[in-house]
């Protein structure tokens, strides 16, 4: 079984990565992107910061976040990141996506496990 670049071996596609951010950036308001990756990863998904923080950068150039830097008394500046309204629509969007792609799955489990349940 070949693996595809944009799934990982454990937990959950990769591709889940943007709608994970911008639902978790929905309900929190605002986050930190370490916050936001501690998020993500309690949800199954096997990713690193950096992905997060590319991830973030993209969502940025596309108008979907928008961040500040906020100082910090222990230690370097940190950026808190929001979303735009383009943001919410997108955010919004990905629960749909999200809730066909579980609907899908569950269907297609269905299938799979009722074939396997018939005499042969």
């Amino acid at each position: 079984m070949s693996s595809v670049a944009t799934e990982s071996s454990e937990g959950l596609p990769r591709r889940f990565l943007n709608a994970f951010l911008l639902l978790s950036l929905q309900r929190e308001e605002t986050s930190y992107g370490y916050e936001l990756c501690e998020t993500v990863k309690s949800l199954g998904l096997a990713v690193d910061l950096a992905a997060v923080y590319r991830t973030l950068r993209i969502m940025q150039q596309r108008d979907l976040v928008t961040s500040q830097w906020v100082a910090s008394a222990t230690g370097p500046d940190r950026r808190l990141y929001s979303l735009t309204g383009s943001g919410s629509i997108a955010a919004q969007n990905a629960l749909v996506e999200l809730t066909a792609a579980r609907d899908g799955l569950i269907a297609a489990l269905e299938h799979f496990q009722a074939q396997q349940d018939s005499p042969v």
